[in-house]
């Protein structure tokens, strides 16, 4: 049962990222013209649970990279691309812990004097600084799918599921881009409705963890694994 361990790690981001799902604790759908993050804004009813949903998955995928670190080390070989990969699941998890500490002041989408004070500068230093920690949230998941992929894609291919992972590895990443390019879009427009393309992009990222986890079952293989065996010495005769 140990084993399984790190897959309900993985599987428990998809309830703790994804706490927008509670939105109606808050009240008001209209937040969803806005960014995500201000369901956690100070001001806004229960901030402290979508705050908690943040800094627990943070926790969890910190898990996730400790085990990769500690499991690479044990085989000693690691491609360029999977070291990457962990480093941009440790920039989230640093950047979504900060996240859950460096929370906006008070929502714009709902408040029009908040919005005023935000973009003539008048809030605190951490609610401008929370715009940076959810960029670097961000970068990480992308930067993680995208190099786990070419991780796939270039190494020796894996016995049984490995062609299946990259390809869901693949999905997942196309998904999150196309997701984050509408946000994009919307934002650069001036259109409402930030949220819908965040909700997408959340969900896909949870799926993410959930299949690193899933992902750290097998068994590394040794740490010999590149020399062949040495042949055992017969005994000499006496």
């Amino acid at each position: 049962m140990r084993r399984y361990a790190w897959p309900v790690v993985g599987l428990l981001t998809v309830l703790t990222y994804n706490s927008w799902a509670f939105w109606e604790v808050n009240g008001r759908a209209r937040i969803f013209d806005g960014y995500l993050s201000e369901f956690s804004a100070s001001n806004q009813p229960y901030s402290f649970f979508f705050r908690g949903g943040d800094l627990t998955t943070a926790l969890l995928v910190l898990a996730l990279v400790w085990r990769a670190v500690t499991w690479h080390r044990l085989r000693q070989a690691s491609s360029r691309w999977e070291v990457v990969a962990w480093l941009g699941l440790l920039l989230f998890a640093v950047s979504t812990g900060l996240d859950a500490f460096f929370s906006m002041d008070c929502s714009p989408t709902l408040s029009e004097a908040c919005r005023v004070a935000e973009e003539t500068g008048r809030l605190s230093l951490i609610h401008y600084a929370h715009t940076y920690t959810s960029v670097g949230a961000q970068t990480g998941i992308v930067v993680s799918m995208v190099a786990a992929y070419l991780a796939l894609l270039l190494a020796p291919p894996r016995p049984g599921r490995g062609r299946h992972v990259r390809r869901v590895v693949l999905a997942l990443a196309l998904v999150e881009v196309v997701a984050l390019l509408i946000m994009m879009v919307l934002l650069v427009a001036g259109l409402p409705g930030l949220g819908y393309p965040q909700v997408v992009m959340v969900l896909v990222a949870s799926l993410w963890f959930a299949v690193v986890g899933f992902d750290l079952v097998q068994p590394p293989p040794p740490a010999s694994a590149g020399t062949p065996p040495r042949p055992l010495e017969r005994p000499v005769a006496r």
